[in-house]
């Protein structure tokens, strides 16, 4: 594996770089640093974009069309709004420019609300709340539906969502949510809810740091990793292992095999990868690794002048040295709509090789793998450098992963403590095949 493949595989749900606030800077140096950014952003994509024709596109006249934007903008938000513009124009996944000055992009705060959201058409739901968290604590439900947060009105960001579909408007909705919930830390969100039976109430609640392990990769800003693991029993009370963790760092590869190790000899494990945005690509090999016994291939990565595989790594032995097998029982993968990136990649390759089953929603179609480089503003550019296909063929750009098993989400089943996804997965560890 190349340096350059192992550099990250983010995904831009991503929403600000540890980058210097442009209040670090003095004001007189915005423009030049403005131009220096357009042509550096440019430049990078024209030197690594994996398809040397752009899929048709005149690169170099975009670039004559849109640098006197720059030249021309107000102010530094402004010209940063052009270089997203000439972004958009490749029509791609993982092109993005990351700022904490750059409006809804910006986090008010470290600290959140410990609970998992998500856009549907019909409003903001709840999908789970942190055990043990303010939020628990203070009766906020999943199955709850979001009105509002402090000020905000969920309908304004619906009203407000720009796309060419509803997946990307929904998404757009989700990020504006996201923000909403976090602030300084011993600060208190204020919930307008909403439960399935239309109840409305107001909670506030006090927000707090994320629990886990903080992580700094590069440029990109802290993440904080999560890994949870809890036993399940299909129907028929066969025992089953569930591995969550929120995004692909290494922080997270010990866990896992600890966890897989405890399981070794129960019916099967479920990956939950449901909201996980991505991380480092080469992870897919030593997590792939605990499944397979040879080093199948997962897939493969064009890049401008070379193609790189994916293979997985088996794992005959573990950190204290025992040997063992790789699992050899079933494998399923819950994916929804924001699973993105090297989880897509991860869940695609095991699905094209029948190694797992996967049950839930279409996941986001955000599978380039990507690099990142700080720019003369101080922001930081995101690129694709390369696509992804699985083993047999598969691009997930664009369309991403379809489930085996379709399972939506339902208000009701949530506030009943119901995963139905879960269940599904569970059912068919049941089945003879």
């Amino acid at each position: 594996m190349t340096r350059v493949a192992r550099r990250v595989f983010m995904a831009s749900l991503l929403l600000a770089a540890a980058a210097a606030p442009a209040s670090a800077r003095r004001a007189q140096d915005w423009r030049a640093a403005a131009l220096a950014s357009f042509d550096q952003t440019w430049q990078t994509v024209n030197d690594t974009y994996y398809d040397p024709t752009f899929g048709g596109l005149d690169w170099a006249s975009v670039r004559d069309e849109l640098r006197p934007r720059v030249e021309r903008a107000r102010d530094a938000d402004e010209a940063r709004a052009v270089l997203r513009l000439m972004l958009a124009r490749l029509g791609q996944s993982h092109f993005v420019i990351l700022s904490r000055s750059a409006g809804h992009d910006t986090l008010p705060g470290d600290a959140t609300v410990a609970i998992d959201l998500r856009a549907e058409p019909a409003g903001i739901d709840v999908v789970r709340v942190e055990p043990g968290s303010n939020a628990s604590r203070d009766g906020i439900d999943a199955g709850d539906r979001i009105v509002a947060i402090d000020d905000e009105q969920a309908s304004t960001w619906y009203d407000e969502a720009e796309g060419p579909d509803e997946r990307t408007r929904l998404v757009g909705v989700w990020r504006r949510a996201f923000r909403a919930l976090h602030g300084p830390s011993g600060s208190r969100a204020r919930l307008t809810l909403v439960s399935p039976d239309n109840r409305q109430r107001v909670v506030n609640t006090l927000r707090a740091n994320e629990r886990g392990e903080t992580v700094i990769l590069g440029n990109l800003p802290p993440l904080t990793v999560r890994t949870r693991v809890s036993e399940a029993r299909t129907p028929a009370g066969r025992r089953v292992g569930v591995i969550a963790f929120n995004v692909w760092m290494t922080a997270i590869s010990e866990p896992f095999a600890a966890a897989v190790d405890s399981y070794r000899n129960a019916r099967g494990i479920v990956i939950d990868l449901r909201g996980n945005p991505g991380g480092l690509a080469e992870m897919m090999r030593g997590i792939a690794g605990h499944f397979f016994a040879e080093p199948a291939l997962l897939g493969r990565m064009h890049l401008r002048t070379a193609e790189l595989e994916f293979r997985a790594n088996p794992r005959r032995s573990t950190s204290d040295g025992r040997r063992v097998e790789p699992f050899a029982g079933r494998v399923a993968i819950l994916i929804d709509e924001l699973t993105a990136s090297t989880s897509e990649c991860f869940t695609g390759a095991l699905q094209s090789l029948g190694r797992a089953r996967v049950f839930g929603k279409t996941s986001m179609g955000e599978a380039l793998p990507a690099a990142t480089r700080q720019l003369p503003s101080g922001d930081v550019l995101m690129y694709a450098i390369g696509d992804f296909v699985t083993s047999t063929g598969v691009r997930l750009e664009g369309t991403g992963v379809t489930p085996d098993q379709v399972v939506l989400r339902s208000r009701e089943a949530l506030a009943a403590g119901r995963d139905e996804a879960l269940e599904a997965a569970l059912a068919w560890m049941d089945r003879d095949s």
